[in-house]
């Protein structure tokens, strides 16, 4: 709701961006709808739909969001669950804030060969925020349990709050899949 919002008010201004943002809102809801019931999807089009999330999440907090993307891929065609880096993603946005300095910075890494997959996000919070609490609720029990039944004992998801920022990073073995 707060994308489609965000484009209507693009539509108001009549800014070139609305078309580009619906086209990027059409490609999220479709691999929600047709590709998330898959056993697998290229690690390609979880890619997408992760940029694809964060392009219109950009829309809402304009200059005072700050992403670092680095993506090293082996071979675009590798083949892992739909929606597993997405999650990381909303949760950033949903728990995440700008820092003292005002803006809300994201620190995204993946890189992924034929035996691994090592995805990082880390992003600012208030200084004051209880991380823990507000992301270890049914969210994360719920990643966790997709975790251990699509990779079991292939799996290690690390969560760390620093103060005023928070890490997690999952690695996947993929060799023994």
């Amino acid at each position: 709701f707060n994308s489609l919002n965000n484009i209507y008010s693009l539509a108001l201004m009549k800014s070139d961006r609305t078309a580009d943002s619906i086209l990027k809102l059409t490609e999220l809801l479709d691999f929600l709808v047709y590709r998330a019931n898959m056993d697998t999807v290229a690690l390609s089009k979880e890619v997408q739909l992760l940029r694809n999330y964060i392009d219109l999440e950009k829309l809402r907090y304009g200059e005072k969001l700050n992403i670092e993307e680095h993506i090293d891929i082996a071979n675009d065609r590798m083949l892992v669950a739909p929606l597993l880096l997405l999650p990381f993603a909303e949760n950033c946005f949903k728990h995440g804030a700008a820092g003292k300095d005002g803006i809300f910075r994201i620190q995204m890494s993946l890189k992924a060969n034929e035996h691994e997959l090592v995805f990082k996000v880390i992003n600012s919070k208030k200084n004051h925020q209880d991380s823990i609490r507000t992301f270890g609720g049914v969210g994360l029990d719920n990643i966790q349990q997709r975790l251990t039944l699509l990779y079991p004992k292939r799996h290690e998801l690390i969560i760390t709050d620093a103060g005023d920022t928070y890490m997690v990073q999952l690695k996947l073995n993929l060799k023994d899949a």
